[in-house]
C-alpha cells in the first residue's frame, strides 16, 4: 500500500508541472474540454491536467493518512 501511495505521489506531482508548463507556455492544440460535459465551461488542456493531478494528489494524501493510521494502530 505504501508502494502505491508513493506511486500516486509521484505521478499527481508529474500531472501538476505538465499542468503548469502547459498553463505558462499558453500550450492551445485547437480542441475543446467542456468540463463535465457542460458546454458552458471550456477549460484548456493545462486546466485540466491540472484539477487531475489535484484530484490524484487529493487520493495520495487521503490513501498516506490511511497506511499511516493503519501502521499506527498495529
Amino acid at each position: 500500500m505504501r508502494r502505491a501511495t508513493l506511486i500516486c505521489g509521484i505521478l499527481a506531482v508529474l500531472l501538476l508541472a505538465d499542468g503548469t508548463y502547459m498553463e505558462v507556455s499558453n500550450y492551445q492544440p485547437g480542441d475543446q474540454n467542456a468540463f463535465t460535459g457542460n458546454p458552458n465551461i471550456i477549460l484548456s488542456d493545462g486546466q485540466v491536467v491540472l484539477i487531475s493531478g489535484g484530484l490524484l494528489l487529493l487520493a495520495t494524501v487521503v490513501l498516506w493518512l490511511v497506511v499511516v493510521r493503519k501502521g499506527s494502530s498495529h
